[in-house]
């Protein structure tokens, strides 16, 4: 079997930990308790489905943004604006790339402006193919339903600001606002070695 391993960029928030979530074969691992998993904080990767989403429509993204919305327990803990300017700030990044000491978030997507309207649309009909979703849900959900969902629980998302509504333009011009915007997400985690 062969198996690919992508190396990314670190993300923009800090890593968080996470346990196991307790299951009788851990049993058989020893009576040592498993290590935490460090992972990408959920309004991160909830962003980076959201741009992903303004330039093509995963099936497998849609899925996991409505399951997300539709979970009570995960949905409340969210922070929508921080969800909303990362959603922005990844479009812009994707589109124009930015320098972060020695790493790089290269440009490398057809890129589109950001525009709440047609992000939230009705993608039903034609955009995605529901057989991408594969085995994730047994029954498949509907594209309508899928469509549908996330367009009620992302409304958020055409709440921009002022700030925001500049760089949904994608414009190169707007650098200096975008390593501000960067620079000031929580943590400054980007703000030490020098955005540019």
């Amino acid at each position: 079997m062969s198996s690919k391993l992508d190396i990314s960029p670190p993300p923009w928030l800090s890593p968080i930990f996470r346990s196991w979530v307790p299951m009788p074969i851990h049993k058989q691992y020893g009576t040592e308790p498993l290590p935490s998993i460090q992972t990408i904080r959920l309004e991160e990767n909830i962003a980076e489905k959201i741009s992903r989403l303004n330039r093509t429509t995963p099936a497998r993204d849609m899925y996991d943004l409505a399951w997300i919305a539709t979970n009570p327990n995960i949905a409340k803990t969210l922070d929508k604006s921080l969800i909303r300017r990362l959603a922005v700030l990844k479009n812009w990044v994707d589109a124009n790339g930015i320098h972060f000491g020695k790493t790089w978030w290269r440009p490398g997507f057809e890129s589109f402006t950001f525009d709440p309207v047609k992000w939230l649309r009705d993608r039903s009909n034609e955009d995605f193919d529901i057989e991408d979703i594969g085995t994730l849900a047994v029954p498949t959900p509907t594209a309508k339903y899928l469509t549908e969902t996330v367009r009620i629980h992302y409304g958020f998302l055409s709440d921009i600001d002022d700030d925001e509504c500049r760089l949904a333009e994608i414009k190169e011009q707007d650098r200096a606002l975008a390593i501000r915007l960067l620079s000031e997400l929580p943590d400054q985690r980007l703000a030490r070695a020098g955005l540019y």
